[in-house]
């Protein structure tokens, strides 16, 4: 016999307001503040459409997190939100203090401000909030505005709640601001995320994600509106195509969008992944990059020579604590000047990501020594990398030094690979568990792998940890010869 708690008095108030609607809206102003967030969510779940908008036009708060009282709403009462900010904007008298300052909209756990801020302190995030639009010398009182924030995603399928978001607060852009703190653009949607940027507040952009934009021009257009993000922390540029070749004009488009990164002070995370433009203009790039970046990801682009040269130059990279050269192929390369960038940021590096970089045995033996000066390492990934049994000892006796350690990729060695590329599995088990015994006569990994290239077949790895994990098709055969 299961026993269930009783209800408590709050939940039973909140399911007789519920079932007396009418009544209930009447008497919003009576009640105690802190039954309308339980009663909100409720409301949400119900679908009382009526309810969710006069609880937003009376919320007693100054913030009200629409995303984590109301999850999978549907578009009335999503727009009952919206109609209660209207009445909220319309009312002259708000009997309460402090009243509604800060909509947000967002879908994410709300970790960022708190709705009893005003009564328990705010923090910086929604003191900044509040406080940036309040005129020089006015009491913030006689302020009538709005601040909605709301993230954006402008995709080739467009989201009816955010279509909804924005047609509303174009109309109404005279009496609230909006405001956006994460911004992403797919392809061929520049153009009209730079409608919406016209109305939106830029200084509160704090992350944004180009992704698959096709054109060069169209990136170009987008770049000064980026310049104007003067608190940005995160950066991405993903999977922008085009020929390899440049035109004069081209070649200024480039420049203009990589000069944005200089107008970018606060930038901590900048990631370039899969960029064919990135060629030739690493130098460029980092003459940009500002002292408080944390994480520079440059993956799956085309180096050069003097690319590579770049890293070797002084730049502005004193606090950088992510690596990651995943995808981008080494091989061939001089990687001396990687050597010396190592050698630089090694007081505050903890993720080293050189997967599948093609790196032969005398590459990696150059870096070996930066490697140990690597002090403050937790992550270390060198998977895909060409690899010999003997230089893969070097590479851990290295890391024997490196005490931070909590994370461990290597590539298993190249010998236990035939002819045609497919790991021979009797080999991979015997120098896998030969390398992780060396491993263990020195220290006590907390986690550590070796790893085959991804098989031709089923795209898996072979894997060993404690034992050998075979890939997805060499497995199968396995488990049909034991049936047989």
């Amino acid at each position: 016999m299961s026993w269930q708690s009783p209800p408590t008095l709050l939940q039973l108030a909140i399911q007789s307001l519920l079932r007396n609607e009418a009544l209930a809206i009447s008497a919003l102003q009576d009640l105690p503040m802190e039954v309308f967030p339980p009663l909100f969510k409720e409301a949400s779940i119900q679908r009382k459409a009526k309810m969710i908008k006069g609880l937003v036009a009376d919320w007693p708060y100054p913030c009200l997190p629409v995303g984590l009282l109301m999850r999978n709403p549907n578009l009335e009462t999503y727009q009952a939100v919206l109609d209660g900010a209207d009445t909220w904007l319309k009312r002259k008298f708000r009997p309460r203090k402090p009243n509604l300052q800060v909509l947000d909209m967002r879908n994410v756990q709300y970790d960022s401000c708190d709705m009893r801020a005003e009564r328990e302190g705010r923090d910086s995030w929604m003191k900044t909030v509040l406080e940036k639009q309040v005129v020089k010398g006015q009491p913030r009182s006689t302020v009538r505005c709005l601040k909605v924030v709301s993230d954006l995603a402008f995709m080739c399928s467009p989201n009816v709640y955010q279509t909804q978001l924005l047609k509303w607060a174009e109309k109404r852009k005279g009496s609230l601001k909006l405001y956006c703190v994460k911004m992403e653009i797919g392809a061929s949607e520049v153009y009209r995320a730079l409608k919406v940027l016209q109305f939106l507040q830029p200084e509160f952009i704090k992350e944004v994600k180009l992704n698959t934009v096709s054109g060069l021009p169209a990136l170009a257009s987008f770049a000064p509106c980026i310049s104007k993000m003067s608190n940005l922390r995160k950066l991405q540029l993903l999977r922008i195509f085009g020929k390899s070749n440049h035109t004069h004009k081209e070649e200024k488009h480039i420049t203009k969008i990589i000069s944005v990164v200089s107008k970018l002070n606060h930038l901590q995370h900048l990631t370039i992944h899969d960029v064919y433009f990135l060629k030739a203009h690493v130098e460029q790039l980092f003459r940009c990059l500002k002292p408080s970046l944390e994480s520079l990801s440059i993956t799956y682009c085309q180096l050069l020579q003097p690319d590579l040269e770049s890293f070797a130059q002084g730049w502005n990279h004193c606090q950088l604590k992510q690596l990651s050269l995943k995808g981008t192929v080494l091989l061939g390369l001089d990687v001396t000047p990687l050597k010396f960038f190592l050698e630089s940021i090694a007081e505050t590096l903890r993720i080293l990501e050189l997967e599948y970089c093609k790196m032969k045995d005398h590459q990696l033996g150059l870096l070996l020594p930066a490697l140990r000066q690597c002090s403050q390492l937790t992550c270390i990934n060198f998977y895909d990398n060409d690899i010999s049994m003997d230089v893969l000892k070097n590479l851990l006796h290295s890391a024997a030094s490196l005490s931070q350690l909590t994370m461990e990729l290597y590539p298993a060695p190249a010998e236990v690979y035939d002819v045609h590329g497919y790991v021979i599995e009797e080999r991979f088990s015997h120098y896998c568990a030969e390398l992780m015994n060396t491993v263990i006569l020195v220290r006590q990994p907390q986690s550590i792998c070796f790893g085959s290239y991804n098989c031709y077949d089923c795209n898996m790895r072979y894997v060993y940890e404690e034992k050998t994990k075979p890939c997805d098709c060499s497995q199968e055969i396995q488990e049909d010869d034991f049936e047989d």
